[in-house]
């Protein structure tokens, strides 16, 4: 069968992080720990994400808080030249105007950054691959504010191919890809992640989103999403927002209809 074409996505397309922390509205009840602080959950083999999970239940992971920064400090430092990859790129319901990287052929609905992980745990297992992975849960595309995580991945250094079973991103969209397909999100999937702090849903469920109109997000979002509070997004909190990040809205997200910031926000839940 002949190999389809890959053309090389440039690195510098990559946006801006945007990190849940930023924002102050409709944040799940309790405390969320942002596990990006604690390295044992920031630098991730794709052979460790059993271990890395069962981490996330041990508080403080035995380590002292200045500690943890440390080795925080030292992790961020080694991953910030690996290339990043959002849920946003495998999103069937986003044009590549809107975010997606893939083909529509390739592209899924509600793509999780935790699926993702797994995805790459399977390609560097049998693919015999040592990927370099960090995730980062509580980090968010710009485009899609209510899908949090973000992975780095190092796919080239010294703008060489870090292995050479991996040519470029687009060839690892494609093997992700690949993966998702065949392994489609349930309402089950949200479960697999949880985080300190974060109440387990009720009745073991997880919680559909309550979608503003004019929202575009997934049906199946992470247990620590914004979107998750069963409150929606109200005005107050949209202000707060749009103060926060210099009175306008996230690239993405549309404003309701009339154009005005004070005009009531109708949800529609589902």
């Amino acid at each position: 069968m002949a190999n389809p074409r890959i053309e090389e996505v440039d690195d510098a397309s990559d946006p801006d992080e945007m990190d849940l922390e930023a924002f102050d509205f409709a944040k799940p009840q309790g405390t969320l720990q942002s596990t990006v602080e604690d390295p044992s959950e920031t630098h991730i083999q794709p052979d460790e994400l059993q271990r890395i999970l069962a981490a996330q239940q041990q508080p403080g992971g035995g380590l002292s808080n200045e500690a943890r920064q440390k080795l925080h400090r030292e992790q961020v430092e080694k991953t910030k030249s690996y290339q990043c990859i959002y849920p946003i790129y495998f999103d069937a319901s986003r044009s590549r105007e809107q975010g997606r990287r893939v083909s529509k052929e390739d592209a899924v609905q509600n793509p999780l950054a935790r699926e993702i992980v797994e995805a790459l745990q399977h390609i560097g297992t049998t693919r015999q691959i040592p990927l370099q992975v960090a995730f980062e849960p509580t980090k968010t595309h710009p485009k899609d504010w209510a899908n949090p995580g973000r992975i780095r991945v190092l796919v080239k250094k010294d703008g060489k191919p870090a292995n050479n079973k991996l040519a470029n991103k687009a060839y690892l969209y494609k093997l992700i890809a690949e993966y998702l397909k065949s392994h489609p999100a349930t309402q089950d999937t949200p479960l697999k992640m949880r985080f300190q702090g974060l109440p387990p849903p009720k009745d073991g469920k997880a919680p559909e989103p309550a979608i503003p109109r004019g929202f575009k997000m997934g049906t199946i979002l992470p247990l620590h999403s914004p979107a998750l509070t069963g409150g929606g997004v109200n005005d107050m909190s949209l202000q707060d927002m749009m103060q926060q990040m210099g009175g306008q809205l996230p690239a993405g997200m549309m404003p309701p209809a009339g154009g005005s910031n004070q005009k009531k926000i109708k949800v529609v839940r589902r």
